[in-house]
């Protein structure tokens, strides 16, 4: 579609609701689905919408906890404009759906279109709303409204459709004995043309039990007001999951798990346990790669082809694997592990920890915002915070950079140039530097920079002190029998 033949598409997203039933301080549509907000997640699934269709501005409906909500969303950045509305008190969807009056027009605007999204409805796919676009415009319908059909749909509103037209909505405990037969359901999501439905928000009556505006009485007002109404039906009815309560929650992540699984899958990835994985919405993972049991990729997670992850390996934050890379038992954290390198087992990669090809490290070894070279390892127990390492250097076993100054709170860094060799049990107490091809003794503490080619040693000299542990039992215990002397 030409972009200036485009119609105006705006979006109202639902997000005033308290959440009673999570039991929460976090106002629902915060609550983390894979990291990510809620009401953050049904953003994204407009990026690829304001890339083939266009949309005008995002009004996001606001009202319980609205000061956390808007504050996260300034902090976001998308295509489109985001606008916070509040509604004050929250009086039904219908009622907030009014508040976005003011922003679109009291008088309405020719051919400008509506979606109305709920903030708490993650799964919905960017290509099922182009296609309720699509319908509502194919059809040029007045409201469009997307359903699904199930097997067991009670609790549901049920949308009576007479051949192709929408004719009403009735709730679930309006419903006759027949109608309680019906297994299309209403799924909450609208496209409207604005123009023609604005006038219908001023004949939403309040006269119910909950005393709420219900944005469902469009259908029979815009029957009654003879527009054009027509549904679409949803190919997965999992994309109408809703978060109500923490099983819900619960729910959509493991339907958003088993989909994004089902897709890498299909790309060329092994997932050996996919019960025991977690694979997030914002992970990519190259063909020929392995994901072991227990593993959780939960942030921005980029593996390259032909990688091993696990088994009960976690990533999370922003992480880069290059191809070939193995992670075994180990936690990764904004980090990036180059080509060919092994990690783990029981390994912590953090802020900023990064690995050039072929690098190893091992057993029990933790590193801190540092860059370590090709072909070095750190094989075994061992600290790296803050440091630069070349290439081809060995850390022993139990070997740390005391990076940090416990009075001033400052952390300094440690040079480890190429090819030098560092004992094991020792220290290096920033700020340092090793020049190339130096080694450092085992049980070393070194404080001062050590010259290329040189050995450092900073250590006593060791001593034996003879029959001492003869002469403390005999002190100590006058009766024992006296271990017999050594041979002279």
């Amino acid at each position: 579609m030409d972009a200036d033949s485009r119609k105006p598409l705006d979006v109202i997203i639902l997000a005033a609701g308290k959440g009673t039933r999570l039991k929460s301080d976090l106002p629902k549509v915060l609550h983390p689905l894979f990291g990510k907000p809620l009401l953050e997640r049904v953003l994204e699934t407009l990026r690829p919408l304001h890339r083939d269709l266009g949309i005008g501005t995002v009004y996001v409906i606001v009202g319980h906890g609205r000061e956390a909500v808007t504050d996260h969303l300034n902090r976001l950045t998308f295509p489109f404009p985001i606008r916070a509305v509040v509604q004050e008190p929250q009086l039904g969807t219908g009622h907030a759906v009014m508040q976005a009056r003011p922003c679109l027009g009291e008088n309405g605007a020719t051919g400008r279109e509506v979606l109305v999204l709920s903030g708490d409805a993650p799964l919905l796919r960017a290509e099922t709303l182009e296609a309720l676009v699509a319908r509502h415009r194919g059809k040029q319908a007045h409201v469009t409204l997307l359903g699904a059909e199930l097997d067991n749909p009670a609790g549901y509103g049920r949308l009576v459709i007479e051949g192709d037209r929408l004719a009403a909505i009735i709730e679930d405990k309006d419903t006759s004995e027949a109608q309680r037969m019906i297994r299309v359901v209403n799924a909450g999501i609208y496209c409207l043309d604005w123009s023609a439905v604005l006038p219908l928000f001023d004949r939403i009556s309040s006269d119910n039990a909950q005393g709420e505006f219900y944005l469902t009485d469009l259908i029979a007002l815009g029957s009654e007001a003879g527009l054009t109404l027509r549904h679409t039906l949803l190919d997965d009815p999992d994309e109408m999951q809703g978060v109500n309560d923490r099983a819900d929650l619960a729910r959509c992540h493991a339907v958003l798990n088993a989909r994004l699984q089902a897709h890498w899958m299909a790309e060329g990835v092994t997932i050996l346990s996919p019960g025991t994985t977690l694979i997030g919405p914002d992970v990519t993972i190259g063909r020929d790669t392995v994901i072991m049991p227990g593993t959780n990729l939960l942030g921005e997670i980029t593996v390259g082809e032909r990688c091993e992850i696990g088994p009960y390996a976690t990533m999370t934050g922003t992480v880069r694997v290059a191809n070939g890379a193995k992670v075994i038992h180990s936690v990764v954290r904004d980090s990036e592990i180059g080509e060919e390198s092994t990690v783990g087992p029981f390994a912590q990669l953090r802020d900023r920890a990064v690995l050039s090809h072929h690098v190893r490290v091992g057993n029990f070894v933790e590193v801190k915002n540092t860059r370590i070279d090709h072909h070095t390892n750190a094989a075994h127990l061992a600290y790296l915070g803050d440091s630069v390492l070349g290439s081809e250097v060995n850390i022993g076993a139990c070997a740390v950079t005391a990076n940090y100054d416990a009075y001033t709170g400052l952390k300094h860094q440690t040079v480890i140039e190429d090819g030098v060799k560092v004992g094991c049990n020792s220290a290096m107490i920033a700020p340092i530097t090793l020049k190339k091809n130096c080694s450092i003794a085992a049980g070393s503490i070194i404080t001062h920079d050590v010259e290329s080619w040189d050995l450092a040693i900073a250590r006593p000299r060791q001593t034996e002190v003879r029959q001492w542990v003869t002469r403390k039992i005999q002190k100590s215990q006058p009766d024992a029998v006296a271990p017999p002397k050594p041979p002279v």
